[in-house]
């Protein structure tokens, strides 16, 4: 980050611009559910260091890996992930939760309803 170029403040300003739409957005929607169930990776997991993916045939920078993660860094939503299934490769597979701003409570009572339904609720790593 260090070594791309330095923002402009209007470029800048438009980030924070579509960082409160992305809110505005998430407020409504929490205002009809009370939570979110979503990827974490378009993936299942993957070896360390990788800097590209083959995705459908595409291949995609390792930044892609957090599209469906980033939108809760930016706005502040609680929000944690979960593995729920294993790939037919033997990889983790995760589920992610987000809620509404205050709504930790919701996400942890829904993590602990998964994590009782999930296949690999049993399944620990050899150490």
């Amino acid at each position: 980050m260090l070594a791309g170029p330095d923002t402009s403040v209007e470029d800048y300003v438009l980030a924070e611009q579509g960082i409160e739409r992305l809110r505005d957005g998430f407020a409504e929607y929490f205002q009809r559910y009370d939570a979110l169930l979503l990827p974490v990776t378009p993936i299942p997991a993957h070896a360390h260091g990788l800097t590209r993916f083959t995705i459908n045939g595409q291949t995609v920078d390792a930044a892609h890996m957090q599209t469906a993660t980033i939108p809760f860094n930016l706005t502040g939503l609680p929000a944690l992930s979960m593995r729920f299934g294993t790939s037919s490769d033997g990889m983790p597979i995760g589920v992610q939760l987000a809620a509404n701003w205050h709504s930790e409570s919701t996400i942890l009572h829904i993590a602990s309803l998964l994590e009782s339904l999930s296949p690999v609720r049993d399944q620990h790593p050899t150490i």
